[in-house]
């Protein structure tokens, strides 16, 4: 209960603090008001659009900071299955509030173990139990999934965490950092968005059953490339523009056209064993990366255990 007839002042009070944390969520700061990156990545899943979440945001919005930044990575995973799969959010609205009841009662939760444990049973019941429901619906949709299913911003924030993934384990990272970097490159066509007569009559002698205009926006043809490279590789043949992919800071890039091998049981060579490279680019070629892809995610976007390593103090 509110309180608010015995309390004005502290009624008063408090919505003044939501109405300050509601402002920072919005703009993908934390609950210490500072920059934060795990709502800087939540809010290019959402968009300006999404706000249901607010509502989780505000009951955790005491969590101490390494708490609330663990739940918004959580949080960030659970979303992108529902929303990649298109889920209806009357769903979601039934849920939230009450979850939201939960999530309180949490924050007042005075012994610090006690309360790492009951997040960590909320996840698990909440997230994680709905996700690996929904993962055979998420696949499904992956499989089908082109550049037009979704809003651009959507497609850019999956491939830049796909390309983050595979960046993080080739450079041994634990941690990753801002997704700006590569939200921010070229969204590259491997088969050409306009081909040339002779690449487009090229492709359909190599693939007969294959519909040139369906495949050159599935998401197994699209990667992220500077700018300056993707001027340079243009409209051309696969052939041809093999040699600029080698040149991009990106390895899921890179990796189309040549696998890194460095010394053994290197993280390298274990995320090499989930990546392909090709000699050409068919609709089969296509068809394999995009079950690649699919494969990362299903790693990336995944719940995670709540561990003392995770809400160490920052």
């Amino acid at each position: 209960m509110c309180d608010y007839a015995d309390k004005p002042f502290e009624f008063v009070r408090k919505i003044i603090r939501n109405v300050e944390h509601y402002l920072a969520f919005i703009e993908g700061r934390g609950n210490d008001g500072k920059p934060n990156l795990e709502m800087d990545t939540l809010k290019r899943l959402c968009g300006g659009s999404f706000s249901l979440h607010h509502v989780l945001l505000l009951a955790t919005a005491n969590f101490p900071k390494p708490l609330f930044d663990y739940f918004v990575g959580q949080l960030e995973g659970f979303l992108f299955y529902y929303i990649f799969t298109k889920t209806p959010t009357k769903e979601l609205e039934r849920n939230f509030s009450l979850w939201a009841d939960e999530l309180r009662l949490i924050g007042e939760t005075a012994d610090p173990a006690e309360q790492r444990d009951k997040l960590s049973a909320f996840v698990a019941e909440h997230f994680e139990n709905n996700m690996t429901a929904k993962e055979p619906e998420l696949i499904d949709d992956l499989k089908r999934y082109s550049l037009n299913s979704m809003q651009q911003y959507r497609t850019r924030y999956l491939l830049a965490k796909l390309t983050q993934f595979v960046d993080m384990a080739y450079k041994g990272l634990k941690t990753p950092g801002s997704l700006s970097e590569y939200t921010v490159a070229e969204i590259e066509h491997i088969l050409p968005d306009t081909p040339s007569d002779a690449l487009q009559s090229a492709f359909a002698a190599a693939n007969p059953t294959a519909l040139y205009d369906e495949y050159k926006n599935k998401l197994g043809n699209l990667t992220l490339l500077e700018k300056p490279i993707n001027i340079v590789a243009g409209n051309d043949f696969f052939t041809a523009k093999k040699g600029e992919y080698r040149k991009c800071k990106y390895y899921l890039t890179s990796s189309l056209t040549e696998i890194a091998t460095v010394g053994q049981n290197t993280s390298i060579n274990r995320i090499n064993q989930k990546l392909q490279s090709f000699d050409d680019w068919t609709a089969t070629s296509i068809d394999k990366r995009q079950e690649l892809l699919i494969g990362l995610a299903r790693e990336i976007w995944k719940a995670s255990p709540l561990t003392l390593e995770s809400t160490a103090s920052a």
